[in-house]
């Protein structure tokens, strides 16, 4: 055994005697969570931004189909087969993603329910357009309006999926950073 270890056990309760400052541990404590990040939810007003950004979109496929100048956008050959192969790709990634949406979680179940119903209301533009293609049956206008609503659409139930994954990624590393 050193000199220094000798030392240290002879004075051992000298150097143990020493406590903290009262209220050191609430002090403590109120410094991390300061230093912890808010945590990210949807709430109901993100919600509603995202039904919004729904409607927008709707309104301006709208638009766009009623003006007839989305048709000269697109080069879609008028073949029934070739259409009805399109319209099945996009159909069936369109419920792919509708899907994913339904299996993430969410902190309430009317948020949930708000925005599958959005998302059904979609689909009231697109029987729409359906009976206006059946009205003109091999018109390359009509077609090419579902075409453009089945991209919207998925471009709107991307954007969905990306912030929902960010609010729970956000959720999950504000639960980790809790537990450290």
């Amino acid at each position: 055994m050193s000199d220094l270890e000798k030392y240290i056990t002879k004075m051992r309760g000298a150097l143990d005697s020493d406590e903290p400052a009262s209220g050191h541990l609430k002090r403590f404590s109120k410094k991390l969570k300061a230093q912890q990040q808010p945590v990210r939810r949807l709430n109901f007003r993100h919600a509603l931004q995202i039904a919004a950004s729904i409607a927008i979109i709707l309104a301006s496929g709208i638009v766009i189909v009623k003006s007839g100048k989305g048709g000269s956008k697109m080069a879609v050959n008028p073949a029934a087969e070739e259409f009805q192969q399109t319209k099945n790709f996009y159909a069936s990634q369109v419920n792919a993603r509708y899907e994913d949406i339904a299996s993430l979680p969410f902190n309430s179940g009317e948020e949930k329910e708000m925005l599958l119903e959005e998302l059904s209301e979609m689909d009231a533009w697109y029987q729409e357009l359906l009976r206006e293609l059946n009205a003109n049956p091999g018109d390359e206008r009509a077609m090419n309006a579902l075409i453009q609503h089945y991209q919207l659409k998925l471009q709107v139930m991307d954007q969905i999926l990306e912030q929902l994954i960010q609010v729970q990624n956000s959720q999950t590393n504000d639960y980790e950073n809790a537990n450290i």
